[in-house]
């Protein structure tokens, strides 16, 4: 996979039945501003859609007349991580630029991005902000700032600059970072674990994050990177918010069994079905002994719209995903093991 990187932005698009929100997303990538010097190139991934997606964006591109190129590619497997696994692999250019088919960005996003580069040479990844535009008016709940947060409003740290050490928590809408870092990681052999089952479609930004972080890089968070987030209403319902909290358990299996083989390979034990289980199992354990006993009980015998509902919700939904995945975990851990490995042994190992 070895690539002459030219100077400029892949800026890749994936989508899913996106006919109802990609002309919009499109209207607004095609008014950014170019920088001197950079080539910009559109890579719309069609993840397995069934809406003529494909079709519909070539159309309306065209009608923009916009003057860098969109390719179209088609990702049947369904899961938003083998879209992002197609994109990138795909991209030409030295930088990557991910958005969603609901991100409006800024149209200086990539002159900040550029800017905040050359300020910070030493940041491999920059995190942008997002102002949340609703279809109708937002439900109360919505006011909780730790809401917003679960639903990729505002920036992924509470203050803008580098990241804390150990946080690799970032999002992918709006993420940009550098096409030899994700070259490198491929090299080593990594692939998504997370968002290959449709209707999943979260927890491959952190995956990328851990591998970023594993390979030294820093992170940066600037709000002077703007775009807007549009949030139909639809998505914000209350049985809406508890399948995304559902989706949290799925992902969090996946993170404890990462921070399970990064432990073992650091500390030269071997793995077993038992310590994986433990492993996943005891920050389990330790996050539902956090809740009451009146909690519990209220969640199952009177539930409310209330953020420990939320967290319940994640809660079991782990034990659900530990029983179906588990079952692959020595399979899952040998990728990982691949990859990270040589990234967390001794060099004398």
């Amino acid at each position: 996979m070895n690539k002459i990187i030219s100077k400029g932005f892949s800026v890749v698009l994936c989508t899913y039945n996106g006919v109802g929100r990609l002309e919009a997303t499109l209207n607004h990538i095609a008014g950014l501003n170019v920088p001197q010097g950079y080539t910009v190139e559109l890579l719309l991934v069609d993840n397995a859609s069934t809406d003529n997606t494909s079709s519909f964006a070539a159309t309306i591109w065209d009608e923009l007349r916009v003057p860098f190129s969109l390719r179209i590619l088609k990702e049947n497997r369904p899961g938003k991580g083998f879209a992002i696994e197609t994109g990138y692999d795909a991209a030409k250019y030295s930088y990557i630029l991910t958005v969603d088919d609901d991100n409006w960005l800024d149209k200086q996003y990539l002159s900040k991005a550029v800017e905040l580069f050359t300020t910070y040479p030493d940041i491999s990844v920059l995190q942008g902000c997002s102002e949340a535009v609703f279809e109708a008016d937002p439900p109360s709940w919505f006011a909780d700032p730790r809401m917003a947060k679960q639903l990729v409003v505002g920036g992924p740290i509470d203050e803008p600059g580098y990241f804390p050490e150990g946080h690799y928590h970032i999002w992918g809408a709006g993420l940009v970072i550098h096409q030899k870092s994700w070259l490198e990681l491929r090299q080593r052999g990594f692939s998504f674990l997370t968002s290959k089952v449709p209707g999943k479609a979260a927890g491959e930004d952190s995956e990328l994050g851990l591998g970023l972080s594993l390979l030294g890089q820093k992170f940066y968070y600037s709000p002077e990177l703007k775009f807007e987030h549009f949030m139909p209403a639809s998505r914000l319902t209350w049985e809406k918010l508890k399948q995304n909290f559902d989706t949290f358990g799925y992902v969090s299996y996946y993170f404890g069994l990462y921070a399970a083989v990064l432990e073992a390979l650091r500390n030269g034990k071997q793995l077993n079905a038992l310590s994986i289980t433990k492993s996943v199992l005891g920050g389990l354990i330790k996050q539902l002994r956090l809740m009451t006993v009146k909690q519990h009980a209220a969640f199952w015998i009177k539930p409310q719209e209330e953020y420990y509902q939320l967290l319940l919700t994640e809660y079991y939904s782990r034990l659900k995903w530990l029983l179906k995945l588990s079952v692959r975990w020595q399979q899952d851990a040998s990728i990982i093991e691949k990859w990270a490995g040589p990234l967390v042994l001794p060099k004398d190992n």
